[in-house]
């Protein structure tokens, strides 16, 4: 059985309480690689692409482009190779 693990968005620092999800750099269902670019948030101050933490598939995209979330929030989950 393979592990579901949830993409969040990560911290960019005290100041920052919300981020807008700008876009998705993988589609569901296409492959995620620890370490490689996944998706764009923007802050106020600027555009930062967010890594994937495990390598596996896209299962399921959970917030899209230009949703505005908290960091810590759940935005997706990959299913872990």
């Amino acid at each position: 059985m393979t592990a579901m693990v949830d993409v969040v968005v990560p911290s960019l620092g005290e100041d920052v309480s919300t981020v807008m999800l700008v876009a998705w750099l993988v589609e569901p269902g296409g492959a995620s690689v620890e370490g490689e670019p996944l998706f764009e948030v923007e802050t106020d101050k600027a555009v930062f692409e967010v890594e994937a933490e495990v390598t596996g598939t896209l299962a399921e995209v959970l917030a899209g482009a230009g949703a505005v979330v908290p960091p810590g929030a759940v935005v997706g989950r990959i299913r872990a190779a």
